[in-house]
């Protein structure tokens, strides 16, 4: 595959899939607020009127590990654009492109990660915690697959970069002739002090 081509749609796919990261930290943040709506109302003593909450965290968790195997092919993709990479201008371009994509990728994971913790913290139903402390432990293998792209992404850009010209080394400074060196004092009293 051609570096250039390969750049341009792993841009692509890059921005696609921090689009789906923050679209699933939106679901998050909404199964959050209700996990911590429940819990309050327990805390309290009110019925919970939320009863389609268990269904909810099951099926954003059958929508993480699909995605999760979506993500898997990103490292691999990554790796044979860096082993195939060679110095070209155009492509420089899309490779940081790619590398900022590949962080920001990185750290939004991350913040999915957190989240998914806090919503496990606050569900107070057994079998709904354990549901959440699996959904936390898939979100953190997606964190873990895509730790290493902004490393693999950054290698690209240094890949493609232009290379520097080689400067060729300074010539060594010509010998200066030896300077006259005093003669050493002779070895006795220290003079005396007028």
């Amino acid at each position: 595959m051609e570096v250039l081509s390969g750049l341009k749609q792993i841009e692509g796919t890059l921005s696609i899939t921090c689009d789906k990261i923050n679209a699933q930290k939106a679901k998050l943040e909404d199964l959050l607020f209700r996990a911590q709506r429940i819990a309050n109302a327990q805390k309290n003593g009110m019925p919970n009127n939320d009863t389609m909450y268990g269904y909810d965290l099951q099926k954003f968790r059958r929508e993480v590990r699909t995605f999760s195997t979506e993500l898997s092919g990103l490292p691999v993709l990554l790796g044979s654009i860096a082993a195939n990479a060679t110095p070209d201008d155009r492509a420089a371009k899309f490779a940081s492109s790619v590398m900022r994509l590949a962080s920001r990728m990185s750290q939004s994971l991350r913040a999915l990660h957190d989240l998914s913790l806090l919503a496990h913290q606050h569900i107070r139903s057994a079998d709904l915690k354990i549901e959440a402390w699996y959904l936390a432990q898939e979100v953190e293998e997606m964190v873990m697959r895509g730790q290493g792209l902004p490393t693999v992404a950054n290698k690209i850009v240094m890949a493609t970069a232009a290379p520097i010209a080689a400067v060729p080394p300074a010539a060594p400074p010509a010998a200066a002739p030896p300077a006259a060196v005093p003669p050493a004092a002779p070895p006795g009293p220290p003079p005396a002090k007028p």
